[in-house]
């Protein structure tokens, strides 16, 4: 992966493009856990991510870091702005609004972290750390493959950590069925991932 980010900061638009290839589904989930607070019908995961990867590709000479991690931060940077402008332009905020800016860096934190907090007490090693990297986008890509009622259930509880009585009355459902609803969507996660 440091090698793909040398490359990619020396200018090989190839490496940054497998890179983005790589991110791309990390950064769709976490953009879709931010749209649905706002604007679920109004954007598109994906077609924020695109702007996103052509950001990354105009701003590679922008990017200062060497690991990973901070080439994920920086996707999460420009994701952040980019969900800040999408929400902006659909909801009629007029100005810049830092107290929207912060909840979007929250909100892809708060996603963010839940990626890599199961994964990372279970893999503790420093010689497990591209594993553990691996493993995270693993698990965003595993996220994305659910059908949307589960991925929805697990984000709302893991992510936003949310109750199940809070779940339900945004999902239109009772209690009991989105209880259901998120084992079964946890063992189809759990089977996607093995």
């Amino acid at each position: 992966m440091q090698r793909l980010i040398a490359n990619a900061c020396d200018g090989d638009s190839d490496a940054l493009g497998s890179l983005l290839t790589t991110y791309r589904k990390y950064l769709v989930f976490l953009a879709r856990t931010q749209l649905h607070h706002h604007m679920q019908a109004k954007a598109d995961p994906s077609d924020v991510v695109q702007e996103v990867c052509l950001a990354a590709h105009a701003g590679i000479a922008d990017f200062r870091g060497q690991t990973a991690e901070e080439f994920a931060a920086w996707l999460r940077g420009i994701l952040s702005n980019m969900l800040a402008m999408q929400v902006r332009k659909y909801l009629g905020t007029q100005k810049r609004d830092p107290r929207l800016e912060q909840a979007v860096d929250q909100g892809l934190a708060s996603a963010s972290g839940f990626l890599q907090s199961g994964l990372a007490a279970d893999i503790t090693s420093p010689s497990q750390h591209f594993a553990r990297n691996e493993a995270f986008l693993q698990l965003a890509e595993a996220l994305e493959s659910l059908p949307e009622d589960y991925r929805q259930v697990i984000v709302l509880r893991h992510v936003d950590g949310l109750p199940f009585a809070e779940v339900a009355n945004l999902m239109g459902r009772s209690v009991d069925s989105v209880e259901k609803l998120w084992v079964r969507g946890l063992a189809k996660l759990k089977r996607t991932m093995n």
